[in-house]
């Protein structure tokens, strides 16, 4: 019953906010985590069970909060990195996990490591030009 509350809490706050569903990409992280890292991949299933899951289903916290926490930990397992707001124009600025961004900011992990690629965490539904070419460039 609570995975089917978490899904339905966040497929609503998702529209809410105007911004694409991550959970597809975030589970491409977790393939990948668990081929190259599988203690870190049964530390990233334990999180969501025991802790992601629990707190959307019980509606006490916003779910893209919870959930771009935990895409933000998904990359750091890749390597060490910052999150950023990225705006319609494309101008960057720093993100705070723990505001939930409107559906006209794009967020995006990019590693300390300049020779990693950046980490898409969250799209807008509708995202601007700007938006598109950073994810490109940089995700690449």
């Amino acid at each position: 019953m609570s995975e089917d509350q978490a899904r339905g809490r966040t497929d609503e706050a998702l529209d809410r906010a105007g911004l694409a569903d991550m959970r597809p990409a975030y589970r491409r992280l977790l393939v990948r985590l668990k081929s190259s890292d599988p203690a870190a991949f049964e530390e990233a299933s334990r999180r969501y069970r025991d802790e992601l899951e629990p707190a959307i289903a019980s509606g006490s916290i916003d779910p893209i909060t919870v959930w771009l926490k935990y895409g933000i930990w998904l990359a750091d397992q890749f390597g060490e990195g910052r999150a950023l707001a990225i705006d319609s124009s494309g101008r960057a600025r720093p993100f705070d996990p723990s505001t939930t961004p409107d559906g006209g900011t794009m967020i995006l992990h990019v590693p300390e490591d300049d020779r990693k690629p950046a980490t898409l965490l969250a799209l807008p539904s509708a995202p601007s030009d700007p938006q598109r070419e950073t994810a490109d460039l940089l995700t690449g």
